[in-house]
């Protein structure tokens, strides 16, 4: 009686302990795959990171030099163009074509320098009185930003290194830097994927509606980041903002339109990173309904074209009614709303099979006996 008492005991327990290995298995499953998405991110993350800080420290005091020279130019063609109108006036010629030409000469100049600066950053006129500082568009924010459009390869072109060092790093940095990107974004559309399969089924029911209702989907993503941005950058309207996230997550990046305010640029960072993420996964399912629609276009040609060679070859009654049949079957599988994905396939397979030889020619031979 004990040891069956003991079997029993022996038994319940080695079933606690299974199921509890079972448990710890399915967690540390679970972490693992937690890890290596978490993992992948970070590392992209900390990479994009350093190589903002990077490229701050290469292109800051570089800037900040042409800021300073470009306002200096400035103020000096200024003055010496106060300084000629100043002469001209109290010499009272006007009228003198000399003094006029160089007064055009000196204007010509000061535009000229002006033009340089105001592309450069520096605020013209130089009233306001602002440290150069405050003028640079290489902050560390704004760096790690450019950083991020660098190995999503949307490259707005706002903002650009200008040093040798900064242009050979920031190949290096894309070179490294853009396949580990390209890796994050396809784990992140494999998620995504995975929790759409509705709209991700590799053989779905109806793929022609699974297409419209991702870029439906997509559509929503942008009008939520669209609202997003609209409300931090006052001077966007919404369209502005729907227009700054679609020309980002196709990654055309014109750069005509970039966020102002660097305090949100993280935050952008990650919208940018999961939103180019889902639009991969939208566009391969959009370019796989494409692809099978051009399949069975070609299909239906390719049929009709045999079943008119087959016309012409066939003179008789019953090959014209066979003819009459496969054309009538072509006819309702177009017309089958529900099903007619399926019945296309089925006549995609049936053009595909190998047709059947054609039977060997019928050859007569003619005896003719004569008696001499």
């Amino acid at each position: 009686m004990g040891s069956t008492l003991e079997d029993g005991e022996g038994l319940i327990g080695s079933k606690e302990f299974e199921r509890t290995n079972s448990k710890n298995s399915a967690w540390k499953k679970l972490l693992k795959s937690f890890l290596s998405h978490v993992g992948l991110l970070v590392t992209l993350m900390m990479y994009t990171i350093l190589g903002g800080l990077l490229f701050y420290e290469l292109e800051y005091p570089e800037e900040v030099n042409n800021l300073r020279r470009f306002e200096q130019l400035v103020r000096e063609e200024r003055q010496a163009f106060v300084e000629a109108v100043s002469v001209q006036v109290a010499a009272h010629n006007e009228t003198n074509e000399h003094a006029q030409t160089q007064l055009d000469e000196l204007l010509a100049r000061y535009e000229r320098a002006v033009q340089e600066a105001a592309s450069s950053g520096v605020l013209v006129p130089l009233a306001d009185q602002r440290p150069v500082h405050e003028l640079t568009k290489w902050t560390q924010l704004q760096a790690i930003f450019f950083a991020v459009t660098v190995l999503t390869t949307i490259g707005y072109g706002n903002v650009a290194p200008a040093t040798g060092i900064g242009r050979g790093c920031c190949m290096l940095f894309a070179l490294v830097g853009i396949p580990l990107t390209v890796t994050v974004i396809a784990d992140v559309g494999r998620l995504m994927a995975s929790a759409l399969p509705p709209l991700t089924a590799p053989a779905p029911r109806q793929p022609f509606v699974s297409a419209v209702a991702a870029l439906a989907l997509l559509l929503l993503f942008l009008a939520v980041g669209a609202c997003f941005f609209a409300v931090l950058e006052p001077s966007w309207r919404f369209f502005d903002a729907f227009y700054f996230c679609f020309i980002t997550m196709t990654t055309i990046g014109f750069g005509d339109l970039v966020p102002q305010t660097p305090k949100y640029m993280l935050v952008c960072t990650v919208y940018i990173v999961a939103g180019l993420g889902l639009t991969s996964t939208i566009i391969e399912l959009v370019r796989q309904q494409y692809a099978r629609s051009w399949r069975q276009l070609q299909a239906l040609a390719e049929m009709l074209a045999r079943l008119a060679d087959d016309a012409d070859r066939t003179p008789s009654k019953a090959g014209r009614d066979l003819i009459r049949a496969e054309l009538r079957r072509a006819a309702l599988a177009l017309q089958d709303k529900a099903g007619w994905q399926q019945a296309v396939d089925r006549l995609v397979s049936d053009i595909k099979r190998t047709p059947p030889a054609p039977p060997p020619p019928v050859i007569q031979i003619v005896v003719y006996e004569s008696s001499v």
